[in-house]
């Protein structure tokens, strides 16, 4: 196995821990992966603190200058990542509740596509929503597991409610709409 010494921690490492560049020796950079991205990150903090005002002034005109565009960009974005603000509001509300666990995008999807992308109380498929099956404020978790797709009408009606209350509630406003 081919190694080379990183010109900046000194460690011996593997070829694969160095990025690829055809002018350098032995056909990659000087220094490891790690220490790359650690001068990087340093190089844009200092970079970016000294240049601050003109970043700003520059992304202002720009926005100015485009507003529609960046409307635009922004309703585009919006429609194609639905999933993606879903999740980030569920972790915003689970942090502010202080409630375990954490899900990304993709499990919440995982989840919809489990239960047919229904709402699991009464399968429409209409305006769904991600419900905590043991609401954030009686103890559930923001965990994938605890995530189910909700129709806008069961999530607002179900509440704080877990799902055997809901369903108890539910029946009891079936009976009085039937007379019973």
């Amino acid at each position: 196995m081919d190694t080379k010494t990183c010109s900046k921690c000194g460690e011996v490492k593997a070829l694969s821990e160095f990025y690829k560049h055809k002018s350098c020796s032995q056909g990659v950079r000087p220094e490891c992966k790690v220490c790359h991205k650690n001068h990087n990150a340093d190089y844009k903090v200092g970079w970016y603190v000294e240049n601050k005002e003109r970043i700003l002034s520059v992304n202002a005109r720009w926005h100015r200058a485009n507003k529609d565009r960046h409307a635009d960009m922004n309703r585009s974005w919006h429609k194609n990542n639905t999933l993606k603000i879903r999740a980030n509001r569920q972790r915003r509300r689970a942090r502010k509740a202080e409630a375990a666990g954490d899900h990304t995008a993709e499990q919440l999807q995982a989840r919809f596509d489990y239960h047919g992308n229904k709402c699991v109380y009464c399968n429409s498929t209409e305006d769904l929503h991600a419900d905590h099956q043991i609401p954030l404020s009686r103890g559930g978790t923001n965990f994938a597991s605890n995530m189910v797709p909700a129709c806008a009408s069961c999530n607002i009606s179900k509440g704080a409610k877990t799902p055997i209350e809901f369903a108890d509630h539910t029946f009891k406003q079936l009976q009085a709409m039937l007379g019973k």
